[in-house]
């Protein structure tokens, strides 16, 4: 069982709010700040929104096939990446090239806390984060 997979399940048995998970549609992030450490601050916030949104739909999907929590997280994960600094405010030439980099983005997280050890969850629900 993969990390992702047994965070859902203890997830789904505690309750997402009970860990200190927000709620599915967060407030999205933002901020004009110029200096490298709130810059650093932003990108790990969106980073932990997007593996946070990635948890929840593990919870809120069991059961489901990976295809459809892939498109439910993409369409959450979508909002957060053209709101944060990266993408915020800048034109964009093609929607297709965005749309197939949200994905990719998606992608990688799920694999990321794929690749973490399923003991790890116990900590992660200890911590609440």
């Amino acid at each position: 069982m993969s990390f992702l997979k047994k965070l859902g399940l203890v997830l789904a048995q505690v309750g997402a709010t009970a860990v200190g998970l927000g709620p599915i549609v967060a407030p999205l992030f933002g901020s004009g700040a110029g200096k490298v450490v709130q810059i650093a601050a932003t990108v790990a916030n969106d980073l932990t929104a997007i593996g946070s949104v990635i948890a929840q739909i593990e919870t809120a999907l069991q059961g489901k096939e990976g295809v459809e929590k892939f498109r439910a997280a993409v369409a959450l994960v979508g909002p957060i990446v053209r709101t944060s600094q990266l993408v915020s405010g800048k034109k964009i030439a093609d929607e297709a090239l965005l749309q197939k980099g949200i994905e990719g983005i998606t992608q990688g997280v799920v694999d990321v806390l794929n690749a973490i050890h399923q003991d790890s969850v116990k900590l992660e629900v200890k911590s609440g984060n």
